[in-house]
């Protein structure tokens, strides 16, 4: 677990990492080159590193901040899983952010136990390492639940609501659910409100009332009570990163 910090302007050229890392960022921005693709990365931006891979960052916005964790390749061994999985896992991009939050917390608890939970904590990553493969052979609800969700992630659609939509019973939706989205309903909804949170609260302007009401939260307190639960961190402690 590395915690890097950038308030003035860093190098430019091409360079690479000798470990696989998953790097979530917190603050500012950047715009990163690889040979053969680009992205524009913004708090709450999640990029997966093959070991060795070339990059580039342009254009970065001051101070920035990320949080990277490494995976080596005793981690590898132990846990049978390549840099392809890993990357696939990635893909995931809600429980990811989470998971790496939970780590960074323990990271900053730094008692008799952080050590452990931290790997526990990277073993249910690595778990999850295909879970885009869930999405190749599915049926075709599943696919449009996705993307339905996805898009009205503010709001609360209930069971009721997504099975006229579907055309699938609510039974069915409640009892396939987790096989393909790794959790509840509920919690899958909780995840996406508070994953696209991370941006807002990047944003000094939006107060914590704002931020909660854009997130289709009832109020602050139910948005509070939220994001601790799913990522060990009050908001305005989150801010303060």
């Amino acid at each position: 677990m590395i915690e890097a910090e950038y308030k003035q302007k860093v190098s430019e050229n091409w360079h690479s990492h000798q470990n696989a890392h998953i790097t979530l960022f917190l603050k500012g921005g950047t715009l990163e080159k690889r040979r053969h693709e680009t992205h524009a990365v913004h708090p709450g931006s999640v990029l997966f590193y093959h070991s060795d891979e070339l990059h580039l960052n342009q254009d970065t916005l001051f101070p920035s901040k990320n949080i990277n964790v490494e995976f080596d390749e005793c981690f590898l061994k132990t846990h049978g899983i390549t840099e392809e999985q890993l990357q696939q896992g990635a893909a995931n991009l809600v429980k990811t952010q989470l998971l790496v939050l939970r780590m960074y917390k323990e990271s900053l608890v730094k008692d008799a136990f952080s050590d452990d939970s931290i790997k526990m904590l990277l073993a249910d990553y690595a778990a999850d390492a295909n879970y885009a493969q869930r999405f190749v052979h599915n049926p075709q609800w599943v696919s449009v639940l996705f993307e339905l969700l996805n898009d009205c992630w503010n709001e609360n659609p209930s069971l009721a609501q997504l099975s006229a939509t579907l055309g699938i019973s609510p039974v069915s939706i409640s009892k396939h659910f987790p096989r393909y989205f790794g959790c509840t309903y509920g919690e899958y909804m909780r995840r996406l409100k508070i994953s696209r949170s991370l941006g807002l609260l990047a944003r000094p302007a939006y107060s914590l009332t704002e931020v909660a009401l854009e997130c289709g939260f009832a109020d602050q307190s139910h948005f509070i009570r939220t994001f601790k639960a799913q990522t060990r961190f009050l908001p305005k402690d989150f801010r303060k990163l």
